[in-house]
């Protein structure tokens, strides 16, 4: 039995993401009698197309394992499945990861045979048993957590398999990562200059003398959220934490091997069992490692915050995600303003890095929310001189399958209800991330042109704020510091959104002719096209020209989408803008979550599969 197990390119460049997902289930087939299992990672070495299809033709596998970690993804598994099913028939195409949540595109539409649902160990485990004796989907019935059409060609959803238990999560062999890409992709030298290392640079032991060379590992330390954001598609329900015994002596295996010397956890809900953490802090302290994480706001406090830092913590990043308490209630955060807050508020008085997380466009946003965001923003990124104001990373609400936020789109008629309009949207957001206002659907009660200002709304305001209370000097000096004098276009980690994004690719941005002055000429910004760092090297001249925002938005969408598609969103801004009677932006199904108003609300929309519902609605 040959498996081979390749991931699928998630952003344009590779980042520092090690494919844990896949070594782990690589791992866990070797562990239960599989030996002959090879991992193809494609995300990380990015071979051209062509020379996949021959590596895969060559090992022709028995099972083709396809991770899909993200539904925008959706056109290169599409393009893969079909062309592997077409070149070897017999080979079972099994996909897993949070696309699929779009099972029923992926079974009709792909060459791909079985989608597992949720955790993929034990089902995978599972179906490559079966699959020594039988390629026929029908045969797998019997198998939880998955998904296949039976010979009628109807969706079959066989529920959830059993998840593994915290000690279990992430066993994986360097080995295999090792042989699969570069290993300074995924454990990179802290202080060479194309490295990205987000808020690790801003804390003094960064530099002291044993720690250069160092590199950085990614690990994860616990798997899942104790919340159900209405934006966000994941399989795995509630928390598990590994305990932290475990954890160190994964540590210590990459600090012995890898010569590591700084952490990121990847965890997004890292340390919410403060027991847990209390034993995290003392274990990793004792190993002279920095470190920094993303968390949530609720249960921070003064003491955890000096009990991290203490243990050699360096950043902590919060999904704040809006200033507004409404629109807090949509996205389920369970969260409040008051937490959000003091969270970050704390961490940057203690003398900690932060980037505060947003997500724009949530149905129910409006100019006021957007109000009540901005003075949000205005307070945490102007607590300190070291808070760069540009430390903003604003996405637009992305609708994903499996999550309410997609179905409110199905249920408004904005992605189309049948397998045609559900693939014609997968098709529209592969390859594009919640950064990218073009392809982002307008869920709000407001005009799209109107919804395009409202990120460099908040950047503009929010550093007039900053410049204001510390002087335009201290502005320019903290745009230079976090730019490396515009010299830091190669550390852009694609993972941050505009203006964060903006600042790690500033050497993109024409510099000043005069070389005693690295800072960027107002008029070459603008002559070259280059207006948000306009916008973000120039913030009084923005905040005095806020107005013409809209005009800002009108001229880039002409440049990036053509003045057909231009003249589409004015015409929508002019019947908005003439229509009779004062437009409130009530949200007309008021403001509780999302999931409420799917569920209750609007409910299963007429012709879904009943196989679909469980998936659609997530977990």
């Amino acid at each position: 039995m040959r498996i081979m197990i390749v991931t699928t390119p998630i952003r344009p460049k590779p980042t520092s993401f090690s494919p844990l997902g896949s070594l782990t289930l690589i791992h866990y087939l070797r562990k239960n009698g599989f030996d002959d299992v090879e991992f193809y990672n494609i995300d990380g070495s990015r071979p051209d197309y062509a020379e996949v299809l021959a590596h895969i033709r060559e090992r022709k596998p028995d099972v083709l394992g396809v991770s899909a970690v993200v539904s925008t993804a959706y056109e290169y598994c599409k393009r893969l499945s079909v062309d592997v099913k077409d070149m070897l028939p017999e080979a079972l195409i099994v996909l897993g990861g949070n696309m699929g949540a779009s099972a029923n595109v992926l079974l009709h539409r792909t060459g791909v045979d079985l989608v597992v649902l949720g955790e993929g160990e034990n089902s995978l485990v599972k179906l490559c048993r079966r699959a020594e004796t039988t390629r026929r989907p029908k045969d797998f019935a019997d198998i939880p957590g998955l998904a296949f059409l039976d010979e009628d060609g109807v969706l079959v959803n066989t529920g959830y398999e059993t998840a593994l238990p915290g000690d279990q999560l992430y066993e994986v062999d360097w080995n295999d990562l090792e042989g699969s890409s570069s290993i300074d992709l995924y454990f990179p030298k802290a202080h060479d200059p194309k490295t990205a290392t987000d808020h690790l640079e801003d804390d003094p032991r960064f530099y002291e003398p044993h720690r250069i060379g160092k590199r950085i590992a990614t690990l994860y330390t616990s798997k899942g959220c104790v919340s159900r954001c209405t934006f966000c598609h994941r399989w795995d329900k509630s928390i598990r934490f590994i305990p932290v015994p475990i954890v160190m002596q994964r540590l210590d295996e990459v600090i012995e091997r890898f010569d590591v010397g700084m952490l990121h956890t990847a965890d997004e809900n890292f340390g919410t069992d403060r027991r847990w953490l209390a034993e995290f802090c003392a274990e990793i302290k004792k190993r002279d490692i920095i470190w920094y994480v993303g968390t949530r706001a609720s249960g921070m406090t003064p003491e955890i915050v000096a009990m991290m830092k203490d243990a050699g913590c360096t950043a902590i990043v919060y999904g704040n995600e809006t200033g507004s308490e409404r629109m807090l209630e949509v996205m389920e955060k369970k969260v409040s303003i008051e937490q959000n807050y003091n969270a970050v508020k704390w961490t940057i008085e203690a003398g900690l890095g932060s980037t505060v997380q947003l997500v724009l466009g949530m149905p129910g946003e409006s100019p006021e929310t957007v109000n009540e965001t901005i003075r949000f923003c205005k307070f945490t990124n102007t607590i300190s001189t070291s808070q760069n104001p540009n430390d903003l990373s604003i996405n637009y609400a992305q609708a994903l399958p499996g999550t309410p936020l997609y179905e409110y789109a199905r249920s408004k008629g904005l992605i189309g209800r049948d397998l045609d309009g559900e693939e014609d949207y997968l098709l529209a957001i592969s390859d594009r991330d919640a950064h990218d206002e073009y392809t982002t659907l307008n869920f709000t009660d407001f005009p799209k042109l109107i919804c395009e200002t409202w990120r460099p709304q908040i950047t503009v305001e929010v550093n007039y704020a900053y410049a204001e209370k510390f002087g335009i000097e201290a502005y320019r000096q903290a745009v230079m510091r976090d730019t490396e004098g515009f010299r830091a276009a190669e550390s852009d980690t694609g993972y941050y959104a505009n203006p964060r994004r903006l600042i790690e690719n500033s050497a993109s941005a024409m510099p000043s002719t005069e070389a005693s002055d690295p800072y960027p000429s107002l008029w070459r910004l603008v002559a070259s096209g280059q207006w948000g760092m306009a916008l973000i090297t120039y913030p009084v001249i923005a905040y005095r020209l806020r107005g013409l925002l809209l005009l800002l938005v009108l001229a880039k969408n002409v440049k990036g989408r053509g003045m057909n598609y231009t003249w589409m969103l004015v015409k929508e801004y002019l019947a908005f803008k003439l229509k009779p009677g004062t437009r409130s932006g009530n949200f007309s199904h008021a403001y509780k979550s999302l999931r409420k108003i799917v569920d209750r609300d609007i409910g299963v929309l007429p012709g879904d599969e009943t196989a679909m519902v469980p998936l659609r609605k997530g977990r």
